[in-house]
């Protein structure tokens, strides 16, 4: 499961900010619709580095195997089912204003926030 020369504190810091980064729909507004020229971004791109960059799936096995059930795991397994459920919508600008993306990123933001407070 963990692979050989593996950074694990690398990456679940990646990891808690690619999930901070869904929690933010400050700066998805900001960043998706192009307001803030510092930050590019996008519903696909956050998604995208969550699962396919810092492999959200493993992480959730990682943790369990390592900490068994708790809170944390939880809410990650909510989070994750969550968002394998969600059909988005065609465009960022409806994704943003989506009752269901709403609650995906209170859901990551609970996560965020017991990780940060528990370290």
């Amino acid at each position: 499961m963990i692979k050989e020369n593996e950074n694990i504190i690398s990456w679940e810091t990646n990891l808690f900010n690619a999930i901070k980064d869904v929690s933010d729909i400050k700066m998805q507004i900001n960043a998706w619709n192009g307001k803030s020229p510092n930050i590019v971004s996008s519903f696909s791109e956050i998604i995208s580095i969550l699962y396919d960059d810092f492999d959200f799936e493993r992480y959730i096995e990682y943790y369990e195997k390592e900490n068994g059930e708790n809170k944390l795991l939880a809410l990650m397994k909510d989070l994750d089912k969550m968002i394998s459920e969600y059909n988005p919508p065609n465009s960022d600008e409806l994704i943003l204003s989506d009752p269901q993306w709403i609650e995906i990123t209170k859901k990551a933001t609970s996560i965020y926030k017991l990780k940060t407070n528990t370290n």
